[in-house]
């Protein structure tokens, strides 16, 4: 299993290869890296850590472990649980889709899809800077936002 500091230089080296800075669209949004030539994927949560995204303007957080695939809002503080998925690599990225199987009955969304990739990030509110983006789109609605494996939650840098 590879240590939390193995997964960090390696980042740092993948931050390295593609450069810095974010992108924005003319709508004001980031754009992905325009070329894929030289970046290489983030890597898949290990059994022992866990891949976290994190957006606002709406609040909301994935977490992404070996065992399991937790969406929370604010709304919903104790999480809906979607069973486990491999990433799949697409592009510059990872891809993690998932569904929940719920009887009509019960309420809270049923698809989830989270895209990450190499590339700067800024939540915007606390100006932290993450090292990977992130795109979430739960039951056909789309969010974007930043990602880190927990235990590097920023780069240190305000």
């Amino acid at each position: 299993m590879r240590t939390v500091a193995t997964q960090f230089s390696c980042l740092l080296l993948v931050v390295a290869l593609i450069g810095c800075g974010n992108r924005t669209t003319p709508e004001g949004g980031r754009s992905r890296p325009e070329s894929t030539a030289t970046t290489t994927p983030p890597e898949s949560p290990a059994f022992d850590s866990t891949l976290v995204a994190l957006g606002n303007e709406p609040f909301w957080n994935v977490h992404v472990a070996a065992g399991e695939i937790i969406y929370t809002v604010p709304e919903h503080q104790e999480g809906y649980r979607f069973p486990p998925a491999r990433a799949a690599v697409e592009g510059d990225g990872r891809v993690y889709r998932t569904r929940r199987e719920l009887p009509q009955s019960e309420t809270g969304p049923r698809t989830l899809q989270l895209r990450i990739w190499q590339e700067p990030c800024s939540d915007g509110m606390s100006d932290r800077k993450y090292t990977m983006s992130a795109a979430l789109l739960i039951d056909g609605e789309s969010r974007s936002g930043c990602a880190f494996f927990k235990g590097d939650a920023w780069t240190g840098e305000r």
